[in-house]
């Protein structure tokens, strides 16, 4: 059933029309991320900028190059349905750096464990949960065991961002704002997260109009978070 399926869901992306819509997202998605990346690489991968802005652009690095990997593969015919490939590690490696940007330093600054702290670590759990939602329709659907695994790895990544993405957007800040001026960000990058479960989640049950909407979407979430997260960096530096 499984091989079936995969067959099935690569021959229909092998199709004209399809797999022109297909090429066409794939080419917009690595430059929106390649263009945030280059935005970003400029201003903030050199000495004595902060480290915090410096992992967000490192991030979107990873995407973009994960979407390079992915356009290659559509261009020489390979398959990107149903199987392990590293293009997916892009996305985990993006949400690698998002969360390790949000967590330790930053996050110590506005909740230190106090009591009164408690219902800002819990309430974040509700981004766990939609993820965790959204990715029982891969589990449970008909895609090959191999996609399943991957998409498994891709949303713990994800799931793990986000905690702290919504975390940052509803915590109260400290007298230097700095979690206050990037609450555009971690917005942003909250929303992009759901729209990677939206597109891997389409893709496994074979939603082309659902995945060709998330992936629109991305390219602008790609395009804007960067620059975002720039204005924030230059709000708290004031």
């Amino acid at each position: 059933m499984d091989k079936r399926r995969n067959m099935c869901y690569n021959d229909v992306i092998r199709e004209g029309n399809i797999r022109m819509s297909y090429l066409i997202l794939s080419i917009a998605m690595f430059v929106s991320s390649a263009i945030g990346f280059a935005f970003g690489f400029a201003k903030y991968i050199k000495p004595h900028k902060p480290l915090y802005a410096s992992m967000i652009v490192l991030g979107v690095g990873c995407i973009m190059i994960g979407r390079a990997y992915i356009l290659l593969r559509l261009v020489i015919g390979l398959e990107i349905a149903g199987i392990f490939h590293v293009g997916m590690l892009g996305t985990v490696g993006g949400f690698a750096f998002f969360f390790s940007a949000n967590f330790g330093q930053i996050d110590s600054l506005v909740d230190g464990g106090e009591k009164i702290f408690r219902k800002y670590r819990i309430i974040p759990l509700l981004s766990i949960v939609v993820t965790a939602i959204l990715y029982m329709f891969v589990f449970f659907g008909n895609a090959p065991l191999a996609e399943k695994i991957t998409d498994g790895i891709v949303a713990l990544s994800i799931a793990a961002a986000s905690y702290f993405h919504l975390k940052h957007l509803i915590i109260p800040d400290v007298d230097y704002g700095v979690v206050r001026c990037q609450r555009g960000y971690n917005l942003i990058a909250l929303i992009y997260g759901i729209l990677c479960m939206c597109e891997m989640t389409a893709a496994a049950n074979m939603l082309e109009p659902v995945v060709i909407a998330a992936c629109i979407l991305e390219c602008v979430a790609t395009l804007v978070l960067v620059p975002v997260m720039d204005m924030g960096v230059k709000k708290w530096s004031r």
